[in-house]
């Protein structure tokens, strides 16, 4: 009898193997590895408008850059958020060797960001975590997260909170099924590998600043904006808070001089990505399957389209990028130039051979599209010709491994791999 239970338990998990496997194939079909569509359009060096063709760094910077982000905050993401004084109002210190394992040896507190005079226009928690003493900093790597700070590290600090609450989904069985689905760094990073490579880590929840729902994200951008102004969309405020927290981060004293690093994934990619194309002070881009909105190219026909992000999400763009869907071909700027807007930033774009929804191609094919502006700062020709076959020593480089949408070890192995190459230590 026992055998017979057994033999027919090994059944069930072969069947349910077999049926798992087939819907996996169904729902999530293989990418292909060779790049696939048209060129990027317009081309970035030909007229924009009334604009003639760009010929040197200084007709793109004194001429085109500035109609471009005009134009994106037109079209796409609406205009960003005012300059805001931000300082830091609170530390909590985070050290507990005895609790803590992933991330044992760092230096680790918890800073409240205020923005405005007294915090009024919009506070986040922060938890940084520093390289130990005597460990040079390569760069500060700010990241924004999905299920708030405490999940970042694991829940192991009462004294990590946030000031919005993250989703239900993030705890419980639900939350473990979230780093089974999507990857074991879906929630924070592998800390302890990139303290100690040298890198300063910045985790924030940005829904503390702007909540990512449809109901209550107008009234944090109306706070966040001021009442005289005309809000963007969300991604224009989450890629702004990359750029404040940099630059009140980088005036702590361990940290004067550090390079700041934008990493996101999804839509937190996206974010990333228009903070490297806005704001100078971002040295770098990870961005880690943005999809439309982010790398891959607007008028692309694969994936996710604009009448679908928009449905879902209206409230992360300004509302004239809806009037786009289905008929794509009509609006006036795409992917490709906001990531030549970053030039000649290292940015990275990685994508896995099971997330069609995310385009790489159109993601590939953005970052084809930009590098003639990257040519003109003297960036060698890109020689990747296949998604799955990254060239990581040049500034814009792309790579998809194996799986669906997530943040997953192979992830960091390749994003380690770019930052080493691109933000070696500071020279003593």
């Amino acid at each position: 009898m026992r055998r017979w239970l057994a033999g027919l338990g090994l059944a069930l998990l072969l069947a349910a193997g077999i049926w798992l496997r087939l819907t996996y194939v169904h729902y999530f079909p293989l990418v292909p590895d060779e790049i696939g569509g048209p060129p990027a359009s317009p081309p970035v060096l030909a007229a924009f408008g009334d604009d003639p063709p760009v010929l040197t760094i200084a007709d793109w910077q004194g001429r085109r850059a500035p109609l471009l982000r005009a134009a994106f905050a037109k079209n796409v993401y609406g205009p960003m958020p005012p300059p805001l004084p931000g300082r830091v109002e609170k530390r909590v210190s985070l050290h507990d060797n005895e609790r803590l394992v992933e991330v044992e040896g760092e230096q680790l507190r918890q800073l409240t960001i205020g923005f405005g005079e007294a915090g009024e226009r919009g506070q986040v928690n922060v938890v940084l975590a520093m390289p130990p003493q005597g460990t040079p900093v390569r760069a500060l790597i700010v990241m924004q997260n999905f299920c708030g700070n405490d999940a970042a590290v694991n829940w192991r600090f009462k004294a990590v909170v946030s000031f919005a609450a993250p989703p239900k989904f993030c705890k419980g069985p639900m939350g473990f099924a979230a780093h089974i689905i999507l990857g074991r760094y879906i929630n924070g990073p592998p800390l302890r590998r990139l303290t100690g490579r040298g890198y300063a880590v910045a985790m924030v929840y940005a829904a503390d600043l702007v909540p990512d729902d449809a109901r209550t994200a107008p009234a944090g951008l109306r706070k966040l904006y001021g009442p005289d102004a005309t809000p963007g969309g969300a991604l224009a405020a989450w890629a702004w808070l990359y750029s404040e927290l940099g630059e009140v981060l980088t005036r702590e004293p361990q940290l004067a001089g550090t390079p700041v690093v934008a990493w996101g994934h999804s839509r937190n990619g996206k974010a990333a990505l228009l903070a490297g194309a806005i704001y100078p002070n971002i040295a770098g881009v990870i961005a880690h399957q943005s999809g439309r909105g982010g790398a891959a190219l607007t008028r692309g026909t694969v994936g996710e389209t604009v009448a679908q992000i928009t449905g879902e999400y209206p409230y992360w763009f300004t509302p004239k990028y809806a009037t786009f869907a289905g008929r794509e071909a009509a609006i006036p700027v795409d992917q490709h130039q906001l990531l030549a807007l970053a030039a000649p930033k290292p940015v990275l774009l990685g994508s896995g051979d099971r997330d069609r929804w995310g385009d790489p191609s159109g993601s590939f094919r953005a970052l084809q599209g930009a590098w003639p502006i990257y040519r003109l700062y003297g960036v060698p020709p890109l020689t990747q010709t296949k998604l799955a076959k990254p060239d990581l020593t040049g500034p814009l480089a792309s790579f998809m491994r194996p799986g669906t949408h997530g943040v997953t070890t192979a992830d960091w192995e390749t994003f380690l791999a770019f930052l080493d190459i691109h933000f070696p230590p500071p020279k003593a």
